[in-house]
């Protein structure tokens, strides 16, 4: 079955989006959404800590709350075997944690896991409030689908870019998509825990991590790695990268205008 969605934004110029200041949250799509909005959104919401190796949505298991993330960084992860999870896309205050709830509420068993890879802090809200109050915050409605839709060019881009390019490459995808996300050029992630991201084996990323050194365009540290040439890193990266990036730049920019409600069909 196929599903569409169609979202017509209020806005119509060209300008790059830039994202306003919102009362108490940092989370990037919530600084799309008018004022009033966010409002509304914070009066249900609790500001939680998210731990490493936290797991804030079970696999098969019903979502009962969704996370707008303010820092830190959530992997969501698909079951490959059954001891075995490869992320598929990541969260950082960008984005919103079980957003595809909006297109299938009544999915009570959904796939995928999602697990803290880098603590922070994130707004929860339970779903069947978040649900229920859909229709008062149109615009933000229109930003999360809109999310939505790069999260889909973002997992089929992934799938396209494991196929065809080597693991330094995509090591350096996966590294700027996780800089970006983070807002941070340091990334608290150890060697392990990337080679399991990225479905490799641990001695392959040890290998291009240590050339990526070699080139200048990073710091292997305890625990961590920090991003000191990113234009560099961007050279060795694919151009998946870029499609990534830009597919958010232009989902952002054409969102809602304050205050329309986008007309929105799914097929």
């Amino acid at each position: 079955m196929a599903i569409r969605s169609v979202i017509e934004a209020g806005s119509r110029d060209r300008r790059m989006y830039e994202p306003t200041a919102s009362p108490g949250s940092s989370n990037r799509l919530l600084r799309l959404a008018p004022p009033s909005e966010v409002t509304r959104i914070l009066a249900v919401a609790e500001k939680v800590q998210l731990k490493p190796r936290q797991i804030v949505h079970h696999w098969r298991l019903p979502m009962d709350h969704v996370y707008f993330v303010e820092s830190g960084l959530i992997s969501v992860s698909a079951k490959v075997d059954e001891e075995r999870f490869v992320e598929a896309w990541l969260i950082g205050s960008e984005g919103m944690v079980g957003a595809p709830c909006l297109l299938a509420p009544d999915d009570k068993a959904p796939p995928h896991r999602r697990i803290v890879q880098v603590g922070g802090t994130a707004l929860r809200i339970p779903t069947s409030a978040f649900l229920g109050m859909l229709d008062e915050v149109p615009a933000l409605r229109g930003v999360i689908l809109r999310y939505i839709n790069v999260v889909l060019l973002q997992t089929s881009q992934a799938g396209a870019c494991n196929a065809l390019h080597s693991v330094k490459q995509r090591l350096a995808r996966w590294l700027l998509l996780a800089e970006g996300s983070l807002q941070s050029a340091e990334l608290p992630l150890t060697h392990a825990v990337l080679a399991q991201l990225l479905g490799v084996r641990r001695a392959s990323v040890s290998e291009c991590l240590e050339a990526l050194e070699r080139q200048g365009s990073l710091v292997n540290m305890r625990a961590a790695i920090r991003i000191t040439d990113r234009a560099g890193l961007e050279h060795t990266a694919c151009s998946c990268l870029r499609r990534i990036q830009r597919e958010y730049e232009r989902q952002m920019r054409d969102s809602v205008e304050w205050g329309s409600k986008p007309s929105v069909s799914i097929m």
